[in-house]
């Protein structure tokens, strides 16, 4: 048996994974803070209530930029204060167990790999709509990880704006579509939720808003077709399951693609949900 976690930027969800399916979960919520000794502490309750006795390896799927080697985080888009953080050394140290982590979105794509929407599929993009959005390349039936270890940030493509992102770039495109944004447009505007600020979407009020944040996805897509011909584009996250969200992103791509991309790749919405990133966390200690 093997855990894994997946970090977000609201909650902490994991479980004990055993033969490709979860056998035990739990949920907590990120710490408000999100400073790295508040999550931590969090990361290693959540361990505990799921019990370490007879697990081999803990996996931790988080929302951000890794070093290299995958123990220490270069930096968290959406949390603060995690630049060059020892994460894997001192959960091993607190756990007694190996600690693997792996960028949250990657860690989706090995879920959809094994027993969701990417099996038998050596070739495919993945996007996860949530705090923010992660993105994740296989290519060839492996990750594409690059030089540094930090292939596949789709969701800080840059577009033709001029807005900060909290990575420190600027015209990135989760800047438009995420959580957070759309939490702040929630608090603006008076709209309980976000999904209720999405039913509104053809409301003149949010009309503008919500065209902007859809074309923001529909050229991190089209982009992503463009530079690796994926067999499939696969959504996951929370975002991923506002109602019609492939309805409205599909015209939109469809209108940017260069001809000899014509017919696009399917987009797909994960078929695993929040299970896609805790069983590939799971398995990052058994992933060449």
């Amino acid at each position: 048996m093997d855990i894994g976690i997946d970090l977000g930027g609201h909650k902490i969800a994991g479980g004990i994974v055993d033969g490709g399916g979860i056998v035990d979960r739990v949920k907590i919520p990120t710490p408000e803070s999100r400073y790295p000794k508040d999550t931590t502490d969090a990361l290693e309750s959540a361990v505990r209530e799921l019990g370490i006795d007879g697990v081999r390896s803990v996996g931790i799927g988080l929302p951000g930029m890794l070093s290299r080697d995958r123990r220490s985080v270069i930096g968290l888009t959406n949390l603060p204060l995690w630049e060059n953080y020892p994460l894997a050394d001192v959960l091993e140290e607190r756990l007694s167990l190996p600690v693997y982590l792996e960028n949250d979105a990657n860690c989706a794509a090995l879920g959809e790999m094994r027993s969701g929407q990417g099996a038998g599929l050596s070739d495919f993009v993945m996007l996860t709509l949530g705090t923010g959005i992660g993105g994740a390349i296989v290519s060839g039936g492996r990750l594409l990880l690059g030089h540094r270890g930090l292939a596949g940030e789709l969701g800080h493509m840059a577009l033709l704006h001029r807005k900060p992102c909290k990575c420190g770039g600027m015209g990135h495109g989760e800047t438009l579509f995420s959580a957070d944004r759309f939490d702040e447009r929630c608090l603006e505007t008076g709209v309980a939720s976000v999904p209720k600020l999405w039913s509104l979407r053809e409301d003149h009020l949010h009309r503008g808003f919500w065209e902007e944040a859809l074309e923001a996805l529909a050229c991190i897509v089209v982009s992503s077709i463009h530079a690796l011909d994926p067999q499939a584009v696969i959504l996951s996250g929370g975002l991923s399951n506002l109602p019609g969200l492939v309805a409205e992103l599909s015209p939109l791509v469809d209108l940017r693609l260069a001809n000899p991309f014509r017919p696009g790749p399917p987009i797909l919405i994960s078929s695993l949900g929040g299970d896609g990133p805790i069983i590939g966390a799971a398995s990052l200690g058994r992933t060449p």
